[in-house]
């Protein structure tokens, strides 16, 4: 279970981190960057969803 609860903090810090090169290329790349968005939220709402469900789970582990 440690593993999984690894991966997924590093799952986190990865969308965290791309997130922030998003926000520093969107008005350059905006075109580039969307074009085939795979999801129905914002980028920041999946982070968001992920740090949630990290949450949860964790509470749920208790």
């Amino acid at each position: 279970m440690e593993k999984f609860k690894q991966a997924l903090d590093d799952a986190i810090n990865s969308w965290a981190k791309l997130s922030q090169e998003w926000e520093k290329n969107e008005d350059v790349l905006a075109d580039v960057i969307t074009e085939g968005y795979p999801f129905n939220k914002d980028f920041n709402e999946v982070l968001l969803d992920l740090i949630n469900w990290r949450d949860q789970f964790l509470e749920n582990q208790k």
